[in-house]
């Protein structure tokens, strides 16, 4: 691949950090092993200096990045479809610009603006004869449905709805974070389209996320620990993230071991809101820099990934599961997540939690499982997640798709030239 420019277009609130700590390390790690240049436009309601953030990140990795604000009034709904309406030239002249090779929008927003700019066919505009590769995410509007109250007979759900289908029919290829999401997908657009469709990974730093005995020893003395269990849970809280089962898991180990647990989380305030006061001795809150998880989670000896099984989560790839199981912990993980059950039929150190079944029922299952959890050889799980959640593993899914969609360019270039 040479001197090939791949557009990624993407829609995010100011409190995401997606941009900056998934996807440009992915493209940055795609551009070492290629000659793809990485081009963004972040549409984006975020201020001055968390844009200067993001774009200094950008720079470091090689990757040119251009904020797009989002229209918020007379209120958020009209705003973002002003945004939408408005923001087709702009991609379009971007496009043309910058010798576009590709356009790769993400998710439900930049779908509907790169709709605009296909209007009735396929081919953007003249001049342009590279290829539409969508990033369906997970199942958003799915996702909308289950968690945000979006009705599924409402005029939102069916302009989404609407907006997607078409972006799926039209784009050359389709990347998805599962297998069950391509399914799902194929459900609405038809199964000859299966060839279109690749699962990429989510990927981290393995030099960044990994086993470190002298992290963990630093950290445990930092938590003021010695010979306790520790629980590890980091991300977001909140009613799908199963806070209670997780309590509850601690409460029963509790009765007959030394445990503690630690929670990263910048939602401190829900976390509080949620612990009752006995359990707050034995508790641990913090809220830390991106760079400062790693540490942390090497105090720990096992890590909590749930989250409840609802129909859009059937498309998620998880990115906490990675970076427990890349710094070689044990995970208690929620069962029906994306193609989550699959991957952990590899990691005996795993514990896959059905929801379904209920706590009480598992509760001798998951006791014997902690049991063992202190015994397991976690460089062997660091061995295995790198082939599911590295740097390198993401940037290669990625690769797949973007060579097949550059032969197909340069195979149609070939033949109008020698038309």
């Amino acid at each position: 691949m040479k001197n090939k420019n791949l557009l990624f277009i993407t829609w995010d609130g100011p409190q995401t950090s997606y941009m900056e700590g998934l996807f440009m390390p992915i493209f940055q790690e795609i551009a070492k092993n290629t000659e793809m240049s990485f081009h963004v436009l972040q549409f984006t309601w975020a201020d001055e200096n968390k844009i200067n953030q993001t774009k200094k990140v950008a720079e470091e990795m090689g990757v040119k990045y251009t904020a797009m604000p989002i229209i918020r009034k007379p209120n958020v709904s009209v705003g973002s479809l002003l945004t939408v309406f408005t923001s087709s030239i702009k991609i379009k002249k971007y496009i043309k610009e910058n010798n576009i090779d590709i356009m790769m929008p993400r998710s439900t927003f930049p779908a509907m603006m790169v709709n605009q700019i296909l209007g009735g066919g396929k081919i953007p505009f003249r001049g342009f004869r590279g290829k539409l590769m969508f990033d369906a995410d997970g199942l958003p509007i799915e996702e909308r449905v289950d968690f945000a109250g979006l009705k599924r007979d409402s005029f939102q759900y069916k302009l989404m709805k609407s907006a997607e289908t078409k972006m799926l029919k039209n784009a050359d290829a389709v990347i998805t974070r599962s297998q069950k999401a391509i399914e799902v997908h194929l459900e609405t657009i038809g199964a000859e389209s299966r060839n279109k469709f690749s699962v990429v990974f989510n990927g981290r730093n393995k030099d960044h996320f990994k086993l470190n005995s002298e992290a963990r020893q630093k950290a445990r003395e930092e938590l003021k620990l010695t010979d306790e269990f520790l629980f590890v849970y980091a991300g977001s809280l909140g009613p799908q993230y199963c806070f209670p089962e997780m309590l509850e898991i601690f409460i029963n180990h509790t009765t007959t071991h030394d445990s503690k647990f630690l929670i990263l989380t910048g939602n401190i305030h829900f976390a509080k809101q949620n612990i009752p006061a006995e359990l707050t001795s034995n508790i641990i809150l913090k809220s830390v820099q991106s760079a400062e998880v790693p540490f942390y989670l090497n105090a720990g000896d096992v890590a909590f990934a749930l989250r409840q099984p609802s129909h859009s989560m059937q498309g998620v790839a998880p990115i906490k599961l990675g970076e427990y199981l890349l710094c070689g912990l044990p995970v208690i993980a929620s069962k029906g997540i994306g193609d989550t059950d699959d991957i952990l039929e590899n990691f005996d150190e795993c514990y896959l939690f059905d929801h379904s079944s209920g706590l009480q029922t598992q509760k001798q299952n998951i006791a014997e499982f902690l049991e063992k959890a202190i015994f397991a050889d976690r460089n062997n799980i660091t061995k295995k997640a790198q082939g599911y959640f590295s740097l390198e593993a993401a940037a290669e899914s990625y690769i797949n798709v973007i060579k097949n969609l550059l032969l197909n360019i340069n195979l149609q270039r070939s033949t109008i030239n020698h038309q």
